[in-house]
């Protein structure tokens, strides 16, 4: 047995919903498709950095995925971090709720900002030929 604390558990079926979603999106992340979330949970509340690293990763698959940002957003509040930070650190609500919402941001900026480069790439492929 760990000594590690569990995850909280979900009040609702939304927030049921949000986390399964974050932990389908980790698991392609990490490379780990048979993980749970609690052992998703333990690992990550180990080390804050990692925690953080794992939300901006998750946040750019989700858009990748074609998740709204508010989708997004939702789920990255069932993360481990948020869920750390809320119920173990006393972390008040809406200040993790603000670190959801700039971390989808800055992942929109990225997933954009890619997918610019490759529409550059493209066209100036079509005018090379």
């Amino acid at each position: 047995m760990s000594d590690l604390p569990n995850p909280p558990d979900t009040r609702t079926e939304a927030a049921k919903a949000a986390r399964e979603s974050y932990l389908e999106l980790a698991r392609r992340v990490i490379g780990e498709p048979t993980i749970d979330y609690t052992q998703l949970y333990q690992r990550f509340i180990q080390n804050e950095w990692s925690a953080i690293k794992l939300d901006d990763e998750v946040s750019l698959a989700a858009l990748k995925a074609g998740k709204s940002p508010k989708d997004a957003c939702i789920a990255l509040l069932q993360g481990p971090y948020v869920q750390h930070q809320v119920y173990v650190k006393d972390v008040l609500r809406a200040t993790m709720t603000r670190y959801a919402k700039a971390t989808v941001g800055e992942a929109q900026k990225q997933f954009k900002g890619r997918r610019q480069l490759r529409i550059q790439k493209s066209i100036e492929s079509e005018i090379e030929r």
